[in-house]
């Protein structure tokens, strides 16, 4: 495999995972939480660091998890009525 052919299947699956409803929550989730941590430092011990990365990292936590779980009351929606 070249190293052409490598870089298109990374570029490829990276692109089918980032279409995924998990993905463009995880995205979305990131984007608000890296808008929101612009404005604001995080300081301990003596350091300080912009608040753009980690609130960033947060959001995207928070935007998977919150789209997981509506995923999953859905489907467990859909087998509650199959059953009835």
């Amino acid at each position: 495999m070249s190293k052409r052919e490598k870089i298109d299947s990374v570029v490829g699956k990276t692109i089918d995972v980032a279409t995924t409803k998990e993905g463009m929550g995880t995205i979305g989730g990131a984007a608000v939480g890296g808008w929101l941590g612009s404005s604001m430092g995080i300081a301990a011990l003596g350091t300080a660091v912009a608040g753009t990365l980690p609130v960033a990292v947060v959001g995207g936590v928070v935007g998977f998890l919150a789209v997981k779980a509506f995923k999953g009351k859905k489907k467990k929606k859909d087998q509650d009525q199959e059953t009835d």
